[in-house]
């Protein structure tokens, strides 16, 4: 018990120190457990290695299980093709490549393998909480994102079965991989069929709601420990089978902060139990993170946008995805108990984990989005003179609308330009032969390529709503007409002021939906 206070008192400290410095929690969590590890040795105070794994096992399974509780498969609805293609692509490459950098610095073929699929899987906790943080669960590149965490969540749960298994021989395997296939089609029963019954049938309140999701974590880890499964394939499985609508938004609001508390208890432990690798092991960390990264951003962008993804959803998605594992902390640890790798290279492995875990928050910016879509090869070939062009419609952004409006200008016999800085976007474009130009509709040089000045109207869609500004500025002496989307009501104040003409996007869609109620109801 007083093992347990103290790791708690240094996780308080470790997130007061992360508040008043503003910086991720995580990594002052890890700094905080090694000086407690230091200090016990040099207090000679004996630190029971069974507590710090205990702890570490308790900490992660929640973790897990709150993780998988947000992924839902009915994300991937209508997009199951492309999110297994990136998902298997990214898992395999990734693997490959971490396998070939460590027999490239020395490694044995166990080990080479324990680091191929420590750096294949990306972690499931940093991204879905990114994603709540910034409002992008919905978007194209949020449900890319989360689809190919469930199924590399999958993959590496029976690579892990397999790697452990592997010491007894082939049949074991087999029978092993077939005992977590038969615990996750009981997870799938349970999502598709249980949880729906449930949510229909009962009426239950926030503290039955509690106690009903921990009796699922504890009856699958039970499950997996008597199936001879590493735990966290049970936890993971308890968490999605209860990652149904609307269940799974109820048991995450009361999850929050029991997650946060295991999360501090976790990497508490992992920090007090690390090793300090020795300075080749270092650089080999260095080695691996950048590897991570450079594969990882950029094959996912290429495979992104080869299976129908924009240029910026696609180099989004790939910087989500670039970190390791929780997965890979397990494996490691796992790996460590058996024998297979040894402790430096588990805290090798933890310090690649936690530093890319760390760096995802820094580089998921949309400046980096933006600077990488600059390397994106252009295709200047199909694009149209526009200079000559007057009493025409611009475009700034395609968008979601851009169809359509390119229709409505047809119709009306208006030759339109539209501005995309999405190379994706801007290939279909030429094929469907409309003048387009790529590039960022908030530069001058952009706007005066496609004559804005002698245009009729300028409608701006783009991401942010003060882009438009320097649209606005160029366009503020000329009679051109600047219709700009807005969200919020202190962006159309600052539209209006600006000399714009606002188009609120939550009155255009309640219009919308109104008109097309009453053409029906009409019919009716």
């Amino acid at each position: 018990m007083n093992g347990v206070c103290i790791l708690l008192v240094a996780a308080a400290v470790a997130f007061g120190l992360a508040k008043l410095l503003r910086l991720p929690p995580i990594p002052l969590l890890i700094l905080v457990g090694a000086g407690l590890h230091e200090l016990a040795n040099f207090w000679q105070i004996e630190v029971p290695e069974t507590l710090l794994s205990n702890m570490m096992e308790l900490g992660l399974a929640v973790l897990v299980f709150t993780a998988g509780v947000d992924l839902s498969p009915r994300r991937m609805l209508g997009r199951t093709r492309s999110i297994i293609i990136v998902a298997t692509v990214q898992f395999i490459i990734l693997g490959l490549a971490g396998v070939l950098t460590a027999f490239a610095l020395g490694y044995d073929l166990t080990t080479a393998l324990y680091l191929g699929c420590a750096l294949s899987a990306s972690s499931t906790l940093v991204v879905v909480r990114h994603l709540q943080r910034r409002r992008q669960m919905f978007e194209p590149f949020g449900r890319l994102v989360l689809g190919v965490l469930l199924v590399q969540d999958l993959f590496i749960i029976l690579i892990m079965v397999a790697l452990l298994k592997a010491p007894d021989g082939l049949l074991e395997i087999f029978f092993a991989l077939t005992r977590a296939i038969g615990l996750g089609c009981l997870a799938v029963g349970i999502h598709r069929w249980f949880v729906p019954w449930v949510t229909r049938r009962l009426k239950l309140d926030d503290e039955e709601l509690m106690l009903g999701a921990l009796g699922i974590l504890f009856i699958f880890s039970g499950l997996a420990y008597l199936l001879k499964l590493p735990f966290l394939a049970g936890a993971f499985f308890a968490g999605f089978s209860i990652s149904a609508f609307p269940l799974n938004g109820l048991v995450r609001g009361m999850l929050g902060s029991l997650s946060s508390f295991f999360l501090a208890l976790f990497f508490i432990s992992v920090g007090a139990a690390l090793t300090l690798p020795h300075g080749d092991m270092l650089w080999h960390s260095l080695i691996f993170i950048i590897v991570l990264i450079v594969v990882t951003v950029g094959l996912v962008s290429v495979i992104g946008e080869a299976v129908g993804y924009s240029t910026r959803a696609s180099i989004e998605a790939g910087i989500l995805l670039s970190q390791t594992s929780e997965f890979s902390l397990l494996l490691a640890l796992t790996g460590m108990a058996s024998g297979q790798i040894s402790a430096e290279l588990f805290s090798m492995i933890t310090l690649i984990t936690v530093s890319t875990m760390t760096l995802t928050p820094l580089i998921s910016r949309d400046k980096v989005a933006w600077s990488l879509m600059k390397l994106h090869p252009r295709y200047r070939r199909g694009e149209l003179d526009c200079a000559t062009l007057q009493n025409h419609a611009v475009l700034l952004g395609y968008g979601r609308a851009g169809r359509q409006t390119l229709q409505a200008f047809k119709e009306h016999d208006i030759p339109a330009i539209v501005i995309d800085d999405d190379a994706a976007v801007i290939r279909k474009l030429i094929a469907d032969d409309v003048r387009c130009i790529q590039g960022d509709g908030s530069n001058v040089r952009i706007l005066a390529r496609a004559n804005c000045r002698g245009a009729r109207v300028v409608i701006c869609s783009m991401r942010r709503t003060r882009d438009a500004q320097i649209a606005l500025d160029y366009l503020k002496k000329y009679p051109t007409k600047v219709f700009i989307r807005t969200f919020e009501a202190e962006e159309t104040e600052f539209v209006r002021n600006a000399g714009g003409i606002p188009i609120e996007t939550a009155r255009a869609s309640a219009h919308s939906m109104l008109e097309w109620l009453d053409v029906n109801l009409r019919k009716e």
